[in-house]
């Protein structure tokens, strides 16, 4: 099982339709709580509506799972115009792939997008697709996740260096 991001993004602005041609990836599975949105807003703001229309414009595939209950993942989703699962149950890869299959691409044109390494990366991973980590938009969390963002640290640094020592080569 791999923990570590294929990607990391300091804010999910930083994807463009343009890096994700020349990735070749036509296809994005995105998480919200604290991927696109701080858990606590319940629709998204301007900003983040200009990213979607950006992408759409440019016929990238869009695709929202999240470990939220549905009321909530609907009413942001539906804001937006993109096709959502709620209790997506992550990391199992079972929404993962029931998205792709939606979508209708193949796996290597997807890259699922996330906040959670131990939710979001590694069911990406498990489905057998891309996994982007993006920095979380809120620090103010739950206990829970405040401990699984420790547990993060060391992966996100291993990370951070490994692509260090490739860049200096």
């Amino acid at each position: 099982m791999r923990f570590a991001p294929d990607r990391i993004f300091d804010s999910i602005s930083e994807i463009t339709p343009k890096m994700l041609a020349s990735l070749n990836i036509k296809g994005l599975i995105l998480d919200i709580d604290n991927t696109m949105a701080p858990r606590n807003i319940a629709l998204p703001d301007a900003l983040l509506i200009r990213w979607i229309s950006v992408l759409k414009e440019a016929d990238v595939r869009l695709y929202i799972i999240s470990n939220n209950w549905s009321a909530r993942v609907k009413l942001f989703s539906q804001a937006l115009g993109v096709p959502f699962i709620p209790t997506g149950m992550k990391p199992f890869p079972f929404s993962f792939l029931k998205a792709v299959s939606r979508m209708e691409l193949p796996k290597d044109q997807i890259a699922a997008v996330g906040d959670q390494i131990y939710t979001d990366i590694v069911g990406a991973h498990l489905a057998g697709i891309e996994a982007w980590l993006v920095m979380p938009i809120d620090r103010d969390e739950s206990l829970s996740i405040r401990f699984r963002r420790h547990l993060e640290r060391p992966v996100i640094e291993g990370y951070r260096r490994n692509r260090s020592r490739e860049a200096s080569r």
